[in-house]
């Protein structure tokens, strides 16, 4: 099994306990006082095989929305290059995509209600794909619709999929872990919602068939 370095939460200390019993070993540092250099240096610190980025401003201000989703993502991939690490996984949302592009996002509402947090992941998904030839980094980009907390089904719907039923955060966690684990999700963005298929299957349909939900639409 990879060893994870992971980007999320809310920085509590309050949380360390409930993360040690889990397991992890949490770390407090806040994403919008850390250079790039900072953060490489604790990257390096923890030599993992891989970096997930789920870290978010929770619905803040849009100055903070900005300054976590978008130019915290931006800081933690140049940091993940500077360290030396190739795969990184980054946790964004279902159907971020430019909006002058057709069709229309279906997730329209969500645009409307929360469009700074939207635009934050759009830039920061852009920023990542794009500027891979600098970087040269392995990465994948997950894309999970509403979550909710209730205990994990193992099955999703991923790829290509319309907004449906909401999506556990176990079983986004458990597609994250399939993505790890399978390369063939090298280089694809996809969406995820709740479903009816294995996700170790799921995941697997989406790299051998190719399936990028972002491409031509940044």
């Amino acid at each position: 099994m990879s060893a994870a370095l992971i980007f999320g939460g809310s920085g509590k200390e309050s949380q360390i306990p409930e993360l040690e019993a889990l397991g992890s070993k949490p770390i407090v540092q806040s994403i919008e006082d850390s250079s790039v250099d900072d953060l490489t240096a604790t990257i390096k610190k923890h030599s993992p095989n891989v970096v997930i980025w789920s870290a978010g401003a929770g619905g803040g201000s849009p100055e903070r929305t900005k300054a976590v989703d978008h130019e915290g993502a931006v800081k933690v991939f140049d940091a993940t290059a500077a360290a030396g690490v190739k795969r990184i996984i980054i946790v964004s949302a279902v159907d971020i995509r430019d909006r002058g592009n057709k069709p229309t996002p279906e997730c329209k509402r969500m645009w409307d209600v929360i469009g700074v947090y939207c635009q934050a992941k759009l830039d920061a998904d852009r920023d990542l794909v794009t500027q891979n030839d600098r970087r040269k980094l392995d990465y994948t980009i997950v894309r999970p619709g509403s979550l909710n907390t209730e205990k994990g089904s193992g099955k999703a719907a991923a790829g290509k999929v319309h907004l449906g039923k909401s999506v556990s955060r176990e079983d986004v966690a458990e597609v994250i872990v399939q993505c790890i684990e399978n390369p063939s999700t090298i280089g694809l963005a996809f969406d995820v919602v709740g479903g009816e298929t294995p996700i170790p299957q799921a995941v697997d349909e989406v790299g051998s068939k190719k399936i990028d939900t972002f491409e031509g639409r940044y």
